[in-house]
């Protein structure tokens, strides 16, 4: 079974131990997805999700090292530092998603249709705005960066500049209008 990953933030620069093809690599023409910079990881870092309120932009892909969807899922649970339930994923022969209910099915099942692929799994967050029980407004995320201490700072302007160029949402362009983090190679 031959399984795409979904990527459009720190997994495509900072794999870690995912197994996946170094030698396919990661490519430019994913599903089509609305994200955004919406969810305020552990860390403090502003990262990018899907969400009915992102920017739809091509995602990035790359094919797993493992064959069955199982593994494929564990493995980039294991890499996210989450568990099987924050990873989503198609199965085309079987035309089954996990959730059942994906709010993005169709750009999925679309995207997947004419490729050489079985099966697709992506990392399957949503928004946080809460950070040390303090909830931020999603209307605040730019204040809340320029607010960091430096030590969180530095890595929410690595996550940002280090994200893909083509993931150019709404909330990067203000990001490098406000903070001048611009993307990097």
């Amino acid at each position: 079974m031959k399984i795409a990953i979904l990527g459009w933030g720190s997994l495509v620069w900072q794999p870690k131990e995912l197994k996946y093809d170094k030698s396919f690599g990661w490519e430019i023409d994913g599903p089509i997805l609305p994200i955004e910079f919406a969810r305020i990881s552990k860390d403090g870092r502003l990262t990018l999700v899907i969400t009915p309120n992102g920017t739809k932009v091509p995602t990035l892909y790359t094919l797993s090292g493992y064959k069955t969807i199982d593994e494929a899922v564990l493995d980039l649970a294991v890499r996210e530092g989450s568990g099987r339930m924050s990873i989503g994923w198609y199965n085309k022969a079987k035309n089954e998603f996990l959730p059942e209910i994906s709010a993005y099915q169709d750009e999925i099942r679309e995207w997947i249709k004419d490729r050489d692929i079985d099966a697709v799994i992506w990392t399957n967050l949503g928004e946080k705005w809460e950070v040390n029980d303090e909830v931020i407004s999603p209307d605040e995320r730019i204040d809340y960066l320029k607010k960091l201490n430096a030590p969180t700072s530095a890595l929410a302007e690595q996550y940002i500049r280090r994200s893909p160029k083509q993931i150019n949402t709404k909330y990067r362009t203000k990001i490098e209008e406000e903070l001048k983090w611009f993307p990097i190679e």
